[in-house]
C-alpha cells in the first residue's frame, strides 16, 4: 500500500495541533485579554490571618475605585469596590488592591475548601457595579485528595443554566497541563472551535481559551495558516474524575469600561449509551492500591438494579459486588460513590470518584482494562 496518500493529511492535522498548542501559549504568556482583571492569591504570610488576594487590572479613570465591601455566602466569595469621585478624567489608570477576607468578615478562620471569588466594581457614587474579575481560589486542607479528570468527551447537563445549550468539551490532562477544546456556535449559528490549556492544581484549573481560524480543509492540498484570539475564560472544579462546575467567562462592555460575564455549567463524563445505567460499568476492571501488593483483576459481569437510587455489579467468578448509588433525580450525573464488597459481604473499598474508566478512593483505585 502506497502510505504517500495518508502523509499530507496527517502532517497538517500535526502542524494545526502545534500551532493551537504555541497560540495558547502565547495568550497565556500576555495574560488573557479577555478579562479586564485578574485575582491571584497572595503568598501566606505566617505574621497575618488566613490569606491574601491581590486585584490588579486598568480603572477607565484616574479615580479608581476603594475597597467597599466583603461578603461570604456558602463559598461564593463577593468583593466590591467603588469610585465615589466624579468628574474624573478618561484615562487608562494601574488598579490594585488587596483583601484579606478573613479580617474583612472580621472572623477567627474560614473554613476550608475551594471558593468562588467575584470582584465587583462601580464607576460612581450611584452606578450599578459590575462584575470585573472571577477566580477560583483553593484553600483545602494540604492533605485533600486530588481528582484525575477522564480523558474524553464531557457535556453540560441539562440541569445547568443554559438547559437549552448541551456543550459539548474535550478534555485532556498530560504532565500537569489541562487541554480544553470547546465545540461550540457563534451568535450567528455557525459553529466555532475554542481551545486553551493550563495549569491543573489538583481539583481546579483557569483555562484561557482562543477562538481557532484559518484552519485548511482536510483535503485541501496546501495547509493554511492557523491562528487564534483570546476569547474566553473557563474555569473548573472537580467534584469527581467525571462531574465538574464550570464558569464560563467573556469580556464585555467598552474597552475603557469592560465588565465580565459568567455562564455557569455543569459538565459530566458519561458513557456514550442512550441510557448510562449501571450496565454502562460492566467489563474488566483492575483493583489497585497505592500502599503496592498483588492488583487484583475483577470481572464485572452480572447487573442489576436495586432501586431508584442503587445498582450493584457483580463479579461471579471471585464474589466480589460492586454496590454503587446515584441520584434518580438527576440521571444525566455519574455514581456519586460505589463501594466494593468481598464474597462475605464486608467492605473492601470506597470510591468517592466515579467516572467510565476508573474508580477512585483512599489510597485504592479501580481501573477498567477492558469493556
Amino acid at each position: 500500500m502506497d502510505t504517500g496518500i495518508f502523509r499530507l493529511p496527517i502532517h497538517r492535522w500535526l502542524a494545526l495541533a502545534v500551532l493551537a498548542l504555541a497560540a495558547c501559549a502565547s495568550a497565556q504568556a500576555a495574560g488573557n485579554a479577555a478579562v479586564p482583571y485578574a485575582i491571584r492569591l497572595q503568598q501566606a504570610s505566617a505574621a497575618v490571618a488566613g490569606w491574601t488576594l491581590a486585584i490588579d487590572g486598568e480603572w477607565a479613570t484616574q479615580c479608581p475605585p476603594a475597597l467597599e465591601s466583603v461578603g461570604l455566602d456558602g463559598n461564593d466569595l463577593r468583593i466590591d469596590a467603588r469610585s465615589a469621585l466624579g468628574l474624573c478624567a478618561r484615562q487608562a489608570t494601574p488598579y490594585s488592591i488587596e483583601v484579606n477576607p478573613t479580617l474583612a468578615l472580621n472572623r477567627p478562620n474560614l473554613t476550608p475548601g475551594i471558593y468562588h471569588v467575584s470582584f465587583y466594581a462601580a464607576d460612581g457614587a450611584q452606578a450599578r457595579p459590575k462584575l470585573r474579575a472571577f477566580a477560583l481560589v483553593d484553600r483545602s486542607l494540604p492533605d485533600a485528595a486530588s481528582i484525575t479528570p477522564e480523558t474524553g468527551f464531557w457535556w453540560s447537563t441539562q440541569s445547568g443554566t443554559a438547559e437549552t445549550d448541551r456543550s459539548i468539551l474535550s478534555l485532556e490532562l498530560q504532565n500537569g497541563q489541562l487541554s480544553v477544546a470547546l465545540l461550540s456556535y457563534d451568535t450567528a449559528g455557525q459553529p466555532t472551535w475554542y481551545f486553551g490549556a493550563g495549569p491543573f492544581a489538583g481539583r481546579t484549573a483557569h483555562v484561557p481559551l482562543l477562538r481557532l481560524a484559518g484552519g485548511s480543509d482536510p483535503f485541501s492540498p496546501v495547509a493554511t495558516n492557523l491562528h487564534g484570539e483570546p476569547a474566553l475564560t473557563l474555569d473548573l472544579q472537580f467534584a469527581s474524575s467525571a462531574h465538574a462546575a464550570a464558569w464560563l467567562g467573556r469580556s464585555e462592555g467598552s474597552v475603557d469600561d469592560s465588565s465580565l460575564r459568567l455562564q455557569p455549567m455543569d459538565l459530566v463524563r458519561l458513557p456514550l449509551a442512550e441510557s448510562a445505567d449501571g450496565g454502562a460499568w460492566q467489563g474488566d476492571w483492575v483493583l489497585v492500591k497505592d500502599a503496592g501488593g498483588t492488583p487484583q483483576r475483577l470481572r464485572l459481569d452480572r447487573f442489576q438494579t436495586l432501586d431508584a437510587n442503587h445498582f450493584q455489579l457483580d463479579d461471579s467468578a471471585n464474589g466480589f459486588s460492586l454496590a454503587c448509588t446515584r441520584d434518580a433525580t438527576r440521571p444525566d450525573l455519574p455514581p456519586s460513590s460505589c463501594s466494593l464488597h468481598q464474597a462475605d459481604g464486608s467492605e473492601s473499598a470506597v470510591f468517592d470518584s466515579v467516572a467510565i474508566a476508573r474508580m477512585d478512593g483512599v489510597a485504592v483505585h479501580l481501573l477498567r482494562i477492558s469493556p
